[in-house]
């Protein structure tokens, strides 16, 4: 639902939380070169294009976790928002950046870059300018209508892209941050019981010089596609577990309301899961972010160009 619906009353929901510690800022994975699910039946209009008659494609940007689950696996989980874009008409792309960096669109082309082996220790910059490159190379020969959705830290991913790369052939129309610590989260907390380790745990800690020095940045992104539609979504779990060095913000479990809405944006909506599961019981192996239907309609619906 759009956040200005129930501004007011946020702090005062408290929806059973689970302590899902294991999972938090992004279940995400290095498939090589694994393909995704294929494409079934059309069950939304087709996208609107603007730079050219061809596809949209889509490029989803998980968040942080190195785990060896199929990357493109984050994104089927619950609503299986992969498969609804795919069905939807658009050529969806998955990026990889732990291990061998991949990215692997559902047309079955994958880009793979053996130079980059990605660990938790690798700056979320070198990350955001390797997709960057990737990109680069993907879109060398057409020009194309492209929209973004990054989760988690994967926000921060394409934030960075955005500021410090401008690609000639593409049209952004949509950027989605979803629940994306965008002033930062906890993380100094939540290490001792979670192990989120490495460089780019630090990076996203509330004041750290990175953060500071994107944002720093954003005009710059505005500027490089000044006709792209800006959203964030919010994640409202608020699990009581959480509410405390929250402050009563709305939260998900890692990130409130006020971290995840911190950049210029022009769209803002809420949503139960999206760090934590609480529309179903915790699944070890299966982690479901995405169980909301409307989740997946507002995505569907915001890369059509309905806000």
């Amino acid at each position: 639902m759009p956040r200005s619906a129930i501004t007011g009353t946020l702090g005062a929901l408290v929806l059973p939380g689970i302590l899902v510690l294991s999972a938090l800022l992004g279940l995400v994975a290095v498939p090589g070169m694994a393909q995704g699910p294929t494409a079934g039946s059309a069950a939304a209009p087709m996208p609107q294009g603007r730079a050219s008659s061809g596809p949209t494609y889509v490029i989803l940007v998980h968040g942080y976790d190195p785990s060896t689950v199929p990357a493109y696996t984050v994104w089927t989980y619950g609503v299986n928002v992969y498969q609804q874009l795919v069905n939807a008409g658009y050529v969806v792309g998955v990026v990889s950046y732990y291990g061998t960096f991949t990215l692997t669109f559902s047309n079955g082309t994958t880009y793979t870059d053996p130079s980059f082996y990605g660990t938790t220790s690798t700056p979320i910059e070198s990350i955001a300018l390797e997709l960057g490159r990737t990109l680069d190379r993907a879109f060398a020969h057409q020009s194309v209508n492209l929209d973004i959705m990054g989760h988690s830290m994967g926000g921060l991913v394409t934030e960075y892209l955005l500021e410090h790369v401008r690609l000639p052939r593409v049209t952004l129309q949509n950027v989605i941050f979803l629940g994306t610590p965008l002033d930062g989260a906890p993380v100094t907390y939540l290490t001792p019981w979670i192990n989120l380790t490495g460089y780019e745990a630090s990076e996203m800690s509330q004041g750290s010089g990175f953060l500071t020095t994107l944002h720093a940045w954003m005009p710059n992104a505005r500027a490089n596609y000044p006709s792209t539609e800006w959203l964030v979504y919010v994640g409202y779990a608020n699990p009581i577990w959480a509410m405390a060095y929250f402050s009563g913000h709305a939260n998900d479990g890692l990130v409130d309301a006020p971290s995840a809405e911190a950049v210029p944006h022009d769209h803002s909506y809420l949503f139960p899961d999206l760090h934590i599961p609480t529309l179903d019981p915790y699944t070890p192996g299966k982690v479901s972010y995405f169980e909301d239907p409307n989740y997946a309609s507002e995505v569907l619906a915001n890369f059509a160009g309905q806000y």
